[in-house]
């Protein structure tokens, strides 16, 4: 099982979702080689539920291009219901990984419920 989630959300726009609560840096050897990543160029927006929680800090946003993620550009960015969306429908199918997340017992149920976070 991977330690992280990506996907295209449009033309340049990517959206990587960290499935335990290590940050993306653990990984970024491994993203960056994701075809996604190294053939193209864009924003990758990262959420880090599992690893900062639901709070100001779980979105951030940076710029790539074709293989490489420039982290000198990560910027907070204000959350979404789109990208709460994706994230909540994402996780109610891959329960397993919030066994060991930092999220509440109240918020792991909302996600069970299939409910968005």
């Amino acid at each position: 099982m991977n330690n992280y989630f990506v996907k295209q959300l449009n033309k340049d726009q990517y959206y990587l979702i960290c499935m335990n609560y290590y940050g993306i840096l653990n990984y970024i050897d491994e993203i960056e080689k994701e075809a996604l990543i190294q053939f193209n160029e864009g924003n990758i927006v990262i959420d880090q539920l599992l690893v900062a929680g639901n709070g100001k800090n779980r979105f951030i946003t940076c710029q790539f291009s074709y293989g490489k993620i420039k982290l000198d550009t990560a910027i907070y960015v204000s959350d979404t219901d789109e990208f709460r969306r994706i994230s909540s429908e994402f996780f109610s199918q891959h329960l397993d990984t919030l066994k060991y997340s930092i999220l509440t017992d109240s918020q792991i149920e909302l996600l069970r419920q299939k409910q968005v976070v």
